[in-house]
């Protein structure tokens, strides 16, 4: 059964408020803990990790994603295993089965694709590489 509580009430915070004009970010964060776990999407994900928000929530949330697509991101294929794979390794070592997992469908899912431009497979097992020396 899934939480229907929202991120506000799990991880007890408040929104950001002010009397200026609240910057983007800001904004953003206030969106974000008025949804439920169900409710974040790929790019909240992505900015959760750019910002160092939620980080637990925001890989849990990136594993899901990623086993339903490798190649998920925003602005690109393959943005969202990028992002993980810059993560400090102490902390993804706690995610260490499922991103192994990951890394297998990745290599086999990187074997079909149609890459777009000459040397994208290479930057794409790099990536690989990185994220599976970071959890061994």
């Amino acid at each position: 059964m899934q939480d229907k509580r929202k991120i506000k009430e799990i991880y007890n915070c408040i929104s950001i408020s002010s009397n200026e004009e609240l910057y983007p970010l800001q904004k953003w964060y206030n969106q974000l803990i008025e949804k439920t776990i169900a409710e974040i999407t790929v790019e909240d994900v992505l900015r959760m990790i750019r910002q160092k928000e939620f980080t637990n929530l925001a890989v849990s949330k990136a594993i899901n994603f990623l086993k339903e697509d490798v190649f998920v991101g925003e602005l690109y294929e393959g943005e969202l295993l990028e992002k993980v794979s810059e993560m400090d390794s102490s902390f993804l070592i706690s995610y260490a089965d499922d991103l192994k997992n990951i890394i297998k469908n990745a290599l086999v899912k990187s074997e079909t694709c149609d890459w777009i431009y000459a040397g994208e497979e290479e930057e794409f097992k790099d990536m690989i590489d990185t994220l599976s020396k970071k959890i061994m």
